[in-house]
């Protein structure tokens, strides 16, 4: 899943971003790879043996997270201006000439 998202990264600046399918493509493999990290801290150090009701919460926690971050990239997607989109905007904005705290911070030193 790691290596399909290389390729699903650049996929979406490459075909223009607003191409939906991509954006999809995209966010269906951030989910699934975080499900699949998430699940394997859980394997690993959550033993099944010593702490069954534990690990079986925090199961339950991990697919509650995997529904609720998967509902929030729907709702971007289709109410928003979307996953690429937004990176795109974020990588292309110009920075502020001067912020509030510079001219203290000369002050100072």
């Amino acid at each position: 899943m790691s290596a399909a998202l290389i390729p699903l990264t650049m996929a979406p600046f490459a075909a223009g971003t607003l191409n939906p399918i991509t954006d999809a493509l995209l966010c269906a493999g951030i989910i699934i790879h975080s499900h699949i990290g998430f699940q394997s801290i859980v394997i690993d150090y959550v033993p099944d043996k010593r702490l069954p009701k534990t690990r079986a919460m925090f199961w339950w926690g991990l697919r509650a997270a995997t529904l609720v971050v998967a509902v929030g990239f729907f709702e971007f997607e289709t109410n928003d201006v979307g996953l690429t989109e937004a990176i795109k905007k974020i990588w292309t904005a110009k920075p502020k000439e001067q912020t509030y705290i510079e001219p203290i911070l000369r002050g100072v030193v």
